[in-house]
């Protein structure tokens, strides 16, 4: 389950139906309804409660969809690995269970997680950090 406060629109996220689990796109947010409209990659809109949503846990093949690409030049004491989307960075402390990460923008404070992050929740801190979204809004809208 996913608290209707954690979302935004474009996060990307799971919805359960029917047994089903799809990944899609939030379009809307009806906080009164406790409601959330979110656009499957079948391109269906659909209302979902917040039970039927979850996280996508944030991986290597998440990160690299999101157009992030490894930095040969800069890898985290320990063995980790930086990934890179112009000014800002992702450094993963342990890349097998992808947790102790930072995110680094420009001269802003690095925010350190000591646990793992949800897709969902990397796009807010990017939009957060940069004032851009992290995917192209033109590519969730219809």
């Amino acid at each position: 389950m996913i608290h209707l406060n954690e979302l935004k629109f474009g996060d990307i996220i799971n919805a359960t139906f029917e047994g089903g689990t799809f990944s899609g796109s939030v379009l809307q947010i009806d906080r009164e309804l406790r409601q959330v409209c979110v656009a499957t990659n079948d391109e269906q809109e659909s209302w979902y409660s917040p039970e039927d949503l979850s996280p996508i846990p944030l991986t290597k093949d998440e990160v690299l969809s999101l157009q992030f690409q490894p930095d040969p030049n800069e890898s985290p004491a320990g063995g980790g690995v930086t990934y890179v989307k112009g000014p800002f960075s992702i450094e993963v402390k342990d890349p097998e269970t992808f947790q102790e990460i930072v995110l680094l923008y420009r001269n802003e404070a690095p925010r350190i997680f000591h646990h793992g992050l949800a897709l969902h929740e990397l796009q807010n801190h990017y939009l957060q950090m940069t004032k851009v979204h992290l995917i192209d809004r033109a590519d969730i809208e219809h």
